[in-house]
């Protein structure tokens, strides 16, 4: 019997009648890890959260949080590449990312599509704001820095507002469907210097300046982002609508707005990284306003997630207690858990139980087949390896599919890690291959990546007891570490029953 209401209940799932085609928002926040949410603080323990995110808070009772939630990778280019595509990035040309806007993303290349591309392919309007970090902003050179020929337009929005590099490289300007979009009359195209820039003041790259909107003020990327987006939902109310946010905090260089939406920001916090913090949760509250200011909120599924793990390095926010991976290891950039496990939380009023809770391992990229199957579109296993219809979870059922595995990359080592079910199997190359985020095919040749850790989990989430020389555990280490290879090797899907 339950056999047949899981088959029942998955092809409802996967024939979603487009006349029901909810709005979908997709935001996601740049270096943000679990300890930034005043939530996950509390729930680790601390009464006073160093910061309050009253607004993720709001949408983690009133939808599902993922409690085995992770980013494709520990970095954000190759995440934003599997984001778009459904695909971990070691199937594509640059398996550890693409850094540059001007180089290919390897999306049309590769053969992949999008989820922007599937979307509109069942109805859905789109729009893209943000930070688009995942190369092909411009598809060839000489390169006009006042007018894009690719980025999100080229890979199926309808819409965009775009940061080619977030706030953290050139160019230093936003461009809005292609074109550069002025920040003031008398802006120009010209070379900019740290101090402008804010990285003067920043962790690390105290240099960088370059090329940008002679008026750039990185204070104000968030507030015109929200703005922007803000607007463009009040002009969308009548057609179903797929907005994918690429919020630019929290990433460096810290530049926190006086105040944005008439809430002060700069200098509230025991850091800048809490300002921006506190900026982000601000813009995830203008949008769900401005939702239901037109009457969509309740016919909206609402997601907010995070590229990889959380930033570790502003001493003032340490000294106040705050732990952005909230007690894991690592951070972003990691191996280990505080790399890649992320938040992960859907509202969809009147469809996902309010203060619901799943376990079941996931990847933020499985957003592009839960997309495509919500536009009607089909989930095509040789384009789309990697991603997993999450609609059944959201509606409280069981999946047909799974992740048969989980895969980590970082390229600190360069790193690889497995999972199958509870158990993580880490390897690392055995040998400098100084060239291998472009020849990437050495890692695979027999005897590079060597195990150097294996975690249960279930039992050791902090990863503080490596298994690693266990005997007991060497048929284990030994299946995990060839099951890792061959998925490499072959390039199958990782998605199956």
């Amino acid at each position: 019997m339950m056999k047949i209401w899981i088959s029942t209940f998955a092809f409802l799932c996967a024939t979603w009648v487009s006349a029901e085609m909810p709005n979908v928002v997709l935001v996601m926040a740049d270096d943000i890890g679990l300890g930034d949410l005043s939530f996950y603080q509390r729930a680790a323990g601390h009464k006073k959260p160093t910061v309050e995110t009253p607004n993720i808070d709001r949408l983690i009772s009133e939808g599902m949080r993922f409690t085995d939630a992770h980013s494709p990778a520990s970095l954000c280019a190759p995440t934003r590449f599997s984001m778009l595509t459904g695909n971990y990035s070691y199937r594509n040309h640059k398996p550890f990312g693409v850094w540059k806007p001007e180089e290919k993303s390897g999306i049309d290349e590769g053969g992949f599509t999008t989820i922007a591309r599937l979307a509109k392919a069942g109805g859905y309007r789109t729009a893209f704001f943000g930070k688009w970090g995942l190369g092909s902003s411009w598809l060839g050179y000489p390169i006009d820095w006042k007018k894009e020929s690719g980025g999100a337009l080229h890979f199926g929005f309808e819409y965009a507002l775009e940061l080619p590099e977030g706030v953290q490289n050139i160019p230093f300007a936003f461009y809005e469907n292609q074109t550069w979009m002025k920040l003031a009359d008398d802006s120009v195209i010209m070379e900019i210097d740290a101090d402008q820039t804010h990285y003067s003041t920043s962790k690390k790259h105290l240099d960088r300046g370059g090329i940008a909107d002679s008026n750039w003020d990185p204070t104000q990327a968030g507030p015109i982002l929200a703005a922007k987006a803000v607007e463009y939902i009040a002009s969308q109310a009548k057609d179903p609508f797929f907005i994918y946010y690429c919020s630019q905090a929290v990433h460096i260089p810290h530049a926190p707005p006086e105040e944005i939406d008439g809430i002060k920001i700069k200098g509230t916090t025991p850091g800048k990284h809490g300002d921006m913090i506190k900026e982000l949760d601000v813009q995830v509250g203008m949008l769900v306003r401005a939702l239901k200011a037109s009457g969509v909120y309740s016919n909206t599924l609402f997601i907010f997630t995070s590229d990889n793990g959380g930033l570790s390095w502003d001493k003032e926010m340490k000294a106040a207690g705050h732990d952005t991976s909230n007690g894991l290891t690592g951070s972003k950039g990691s191996i280990m858990e505080g790399g890649h496990r992320i938040p992960f939380i859907a509202v969809w009023p009147g469809k996902i139980k309010a203060g619901s809770v799943s376990d079941e391992p996931m990847v933020s990229h499985d957003m592009v087949a839960t997309v495509a199957t919500l536009a009607g579109q089909r989930v095509d296993r040789n384009r789309i390896k990697d991603s997993l219809n999450l609609i059944p979870l959201f509606l409280g059922g069981e999946n047909r599919e799974r992740h048969l595995n989980l895969m980590h990359q970082s390229s600190g080592g360069p790193t690889w890690a497995i999972r199958d079910g509870d158990w993580k199997l880490i390897l690392k190359a055995s040998r400098k291959i100084p060239d291998f985020k472009f020849k990437p095919e050495k890692l695979l040749e027999d005897g590079v990546m060597k195990p150097i850790g294996l975690y249960n989990l279930r039992t050791d989430l902090k990863e503080q007891n490596n298994l690693i020389k266990n005997p007991e555990y060497r048929q284990r280490i030994e299946t995990m570490h060839r099951r890792c290879i061959e998925l490499r090797r072959s390039g199958v899907p990782t998605i199956g029953k």
